[in-house]
């Protein structure tokens, strides 16, 4: 047979191996969007069609490289040529053979992937149901009539928040949702702060339940202790109430978020921020009103960000924070100041401590007594 005779059976080989490849890969195309599994001699043809594609190109470029030459005639083969000859023939069924295990265990491989896939998924969705369940056995007994049975429902919403990462926020605002509904349940209240504070770790390390939102608009609070505890998400307080002889944030740590009080009343309380760090965290006091009320900052840090006070008004009230720690200046911004002191000290004597601009002061009973509006380190 002439080289050209070679040349053109080369050709033609590579020509139907595409063509049977470019078949098999718009039908792979088809039973994918059909989500249907091929047979499994379907696979085994597409290896084998893969091998022989492979040999074909690897054959043909041999043969190019030679020159295309011709094969001798049988009677030109010695006996020890014929048994090379036939050695490479059973090599060649052996690779074949190789390729057919290799199709059977890659599809195998593919069905093993396949079903713990489904597995995982199926589990999923049965544990999602659980959970579904269980919140709904939560929510019943946080809405009962009863308060032992509210009580019950508050451990039952924890332990799920617990235990549902994914919907950990639902969670712990349908606990914080019945402190709006259930004011004057003390009991429930008092079972929902343990339960919060038990998840929010320390002032040196957070919890569990740290990085979650917490947003307590509109709640009345009496004696509220959120000391040495950590918050990593937004803290809002907007528009709540304040009153009892102490509310505590002393030692609490604010990481990247900002406490929000827009629209908070404090009423005959006192404050506690002693010692609270804010690590690039902020304080917000915006159109707050201080009722009587001593607003305690002493030796608070505040790094990166800054404390406001900016349209709020002190009546018989005072803010208190020596020996601070401040990356910006507390600045106290159009508020009204009636019978009221403002005394910021940060513990560097040299470094500026408060910003007081466009602000009105008011005295009821001539000069009052102690400090005068604002003092810091700085002149004013």
């Amino acid at each position: 047979m002439g080289s050209i005779t070679w040349q053109y059976a080369a050709l033609g080989a590579l020509a139907v191996v595409w063509l049977l490849l470019l078949n098999r890969r718009l039908g792979l195309r088809f039973r994918r969007r059909r989500r249907t599994q091929s047979p499994v001699w379907v696979s085994i043809a597409g290896w084998l069609l893969i091998a022989l594609l492979v040999a074909a190109t690897a054959g043909g470029g041999l043969l190019w490289m030679l020159g295309w030459p011709t094969v001798p005639k049988q009677a030109a083969f010695t006996t020890t040529e014929v048994l090379d000859l036939l050695k490479i023939g059973l090599a060649v069924v052996a690779g074949f053979g190789g390729v057919v295990a290799l199709a059977v265990n890659y599809r195998k491989q593919r069905v093993t992937e396949a079903a713990h896939t489904h597995a995982l998924h199926q589990e999923e969705r049965e544990r999602t149901k659980l959970f579904n369940e269980r919140f709904k056995v939560a929510a019943e007994l946080l809405s009962g009539e009863q308060p032992g049975l509210r009580v019950a429902g508050v451990s039952a919403m924890a332990g799920l928040a617990d235990d549902w990462e994914a919907q950990r926020q639902m969670c712990v605002d349908a606990l914080i949702d019945q402190l709006r509904l259930h004011e004057d349940d003390g009991q429930m209240a008092n079972k929902i702060f343990r339960a919060l504070r038990d998840r929010l770790g320390s002032h040196r390390e957070a919890g569990p339940w740290s990085a979650l939102n917490f947003d307590f608009t509109g709640i009345r609070f009496v004696d509220a202790d959120f000391s040495e505890r950590t918050f990593a998400r937004a803290v809002v307080f907007d528009g709540a109430e304040f009153t009892g002889a102490n509310t505590s944030f002393e030692r609490t740590a604010f990481r990247y978020t900002t406490l929000s009080c827009h629209g908070t009343t404090f009423t005959n309380t006192e404050v506690n921020f002693q010692d609270v760090h804010l690590d690039f965290g902020a304080v917000e006091f915006v159109g707050c009103t201080f009722d009587h009320a001593i607003l305690n900052m002493r030796r608070m840090t505040a790094l990166g960000r800054g404390i406001d006070f900016y349209r709020s008004t002190f009546t018989g009230s005072s803010v208190v924070g020596h020996d601070m720690t401040l990356s910006l200046a507390v600045r106290v911004q159009r508020c009204t100041l009636v019978d009221s002191t403002i005394d910021v000290r940060t513990f560097e004597s040299g470094s500026e401590a408060l910003r007081f601009t466009d602000n009105t002061t008011e005295n009821s009973g001539g000069e009052p007594e102690g400090l005068p509006a604002a003092v810091s380190n700085e002149p004013q």
